[in-house]
């Protein structure tokens, strides 16, 4: 069983160390990063044409999004926005991927991995490479300070600019370091048998010597949650936990 995320149900994952017992993940994305999620988009509660979000960072929104057009068709978009220095102009980069109905009600991979010295982010749908947000002669924004949203763009702004979608949420992670996408291939196929040791009671933690561990912000399988967080088996408190309007920080 996935998780449901939606508009009563949405997670974020705080930025900034708690109580000396998490570690700071705010600028996991600033550079090189892989980012993993596999989510499953429930159509019909979205509006046409309008932007929701299964993943975000915070402020100007970046991350991945989903929409519906008028004629029906799902589409997903990759998103960063990035600062031209010369003019001191935001501008928004995309890479849109329309999904085949066949996919629609499934478990789908979405990855996005950034190579900050060639100024890009390649961009794939499940085994397939969808597009490349090229940011040459521009600076990505580092959203320093930032949360990561699941299910919306943000909750700490006016609804408005909330972007909440509806989605089944199955697995995510993310690293401050880019990897090929066979490597994430095989992260997914062996980490409950390979990388992750069970700690009790089917939840699982990975190995001390597996070379990327310190490199994740996160990584999470949906399906492993209480009803105020998710399970990481990075095991560094950075976990998503649910969203409590006026209550953060508990």
């Amino acid at each position: 069983m996935s998780l449901r995320i939606n508009k009563d149900n949405i997670f974020f994952i705080l930025p900034e160390d708690r109580y000396s017992v998490s570690a700071r993940i705010d600028m996991h994305m600033a550079k090189d990063f892989t980012l993993y999620l596999k989510f499953k988009i429930n159509a019909e509660f979205l509006e046409p044409n309008k932007d929701s979000y299964a993943f975000a960072r915070n402020g100007m929104h970046s991350g991945v999004s989903v929409f519906k057009d008028e004629i029906g068709y799902c589409h997903v978009v990759f998103n960063w926005w990035v600062l031209d220095k010369q003019s001191g102009i935001y501008e928004y980069k995309s890479v849109s991927h329309r999904i085949e109905e066949e996919y629609v009600d499934k478990l789908n991979e979405y990855v996005m991995i950034c190579d900050e010295t060639n100024k890009e982010m390649k961009c794939y749908f499940n085994n397939e490479f969808v597009g490349t947000i090229s940011y040459s002669g521009t600076e990505k924004n580092t959203y320093e300070g930032a949360f990561y949203w699941f299910g919306c763009g943000s909750m700490i702004c006016e609804e408005k600019h909330r972007q909440i979608g509806d989605f089944d949420f199955d697995k995510a992670f993310l690293l401050n370091k880019k990897i090929e996408k066979k490597e994430i291939d095989d992260l997914m196929k062996l980490y409950k048998t390979i990388y992750t040791y069970e700690l009790f009671s089917g939840l699982r933690k990975f190995h001390g010597d597996y070379p990327l561990k310190d490199n994740f912000a996160f990584f999470c399988d949906f399906n492993q949650s209480t009803r105020y967080k998710i399970w990481d088996m990075t095991f560094s408190g950075n976990y998503p936990q649910v969203y409590i309007e006026d209550n953060i920080y508990f």
